[in-house]
Order: structure tokens, then sequence, then C-alpha cells
């Protein structure tokens, strides 16, 4: 690590002097240079992190992460795959069914009930997603955000996610 000093030459014509003043120290770091890149690729390929998340733990701008994924023939953008790896979740909101515990996309067993239910009303009658969504109110089944209230397309979302899975 080095250190820059920048001096400037103020103008004090007032004193009648002018005197070179030490305005501000910089730190320089060397650590882009001293990057491995297989430890980059490494980290980017099998362990899925974003570029960012790589820049931080190395300690260095996502713009040289993302230059140096660019040179080894790896695309620097955080793909949707990439977000949405189950080891490494970094979409803030996760898929009905699931919560996101130390970094990690984990089951939600209440939440899991609720899509059970609203399988089994899908599967059991021809109800349209606005009538599951009555019929769970009418249940008493509380929402994420904490109210009685669903709405249709979180009906849609949990029985395109779970059709099959549950």
């Amino acid at each position: 690590m080095g250190v820059l000093v920048i001096e400037k030459l103020v103008d004090q014509s007032e004193r009648g002097t002018n005197q070179t003043y030490l305005i501000d120290i910089i730190e320089i770091s060397l650590n882009a240079k001293l990057l491995n890149n297989d430890q980059i690729r490494y980290s980017y390929t099998e362990k899925m992190l974003t570029a960012s998340q790589i820049a931080q733990k190395l300690g260095v701008a996502r713009s040289v992460i993302t230059s140096r994924l660019n040179d080894m023939g790896l695309s620097g953008e955080e793909g949707k795959t990439r977000a949405a790896n189950p080891e490494n979740y970094r979409y803030r909101m996760t898929p009905y069914g699931y919560k996101v515990q130390q970094g990690r996309l984990v089951l939600n067993k209440t939440e899991i009930k609720i899509c059970r239910e609203v399988l089994k009303l899908h599967n059991n009658g021809n109800m349209s997603a606005n009538a599951i969504a009555r019929e769970l109110q009418k249940k008493g089944f509380i929402n994420r955000s904490g109210g009685s209230r669903w709405d249709h397309s979180t009906v849609i979302s949990i029985i395109k996610r779970w059709l099959g899975k549950l």
C-alpha cells in the first residue's frame, strides 16, 4: 500500500507570502494488481457470488471484478439465475413458501401450509384465483403483511410455483 501526498500552493496575498500547505493524504491500494483470477473465477462460477459480493470480499471496486470477469470471458452482469441462487439469494421478496436465513433460501413452514391450502382449493374445484383468495380470507389465513386480505396475484404465483410439487 502506498501513500500519495497532494500539496498545493495557496495564494495568501493578504499576508504578502505564498506557502505550500498539505491538503490531503490519499491511500493508494495495489490490491487490484494482486488479485488471483482463479479465485475470482471460482467465486463467480462455483460459489455463484455476484461481482459486488466478490469485490466486497476482496476489498476492491466492483468495476475491477467486472473487468476481470470480462477479460476471462465471463459475463460480469448479475443475471437472474445468479441472484435467485438458493444458496445466495439476493432478491428483496422471497417466493411464497420460503424465507431467507443467512443468505440461503429455506422453507417457511407457516407459508407452506397456506400453499398447500391454495393447491387443495385449486385441485378440488374449478375455483378462480379470486375465489381462492376470498376462501383464504374466510378461513382466516393471514398474509405476509399480517392482514387477512388476499390478492389473486399472490394466489396465482403460489399455484405456478407449487403446482405438482406439494
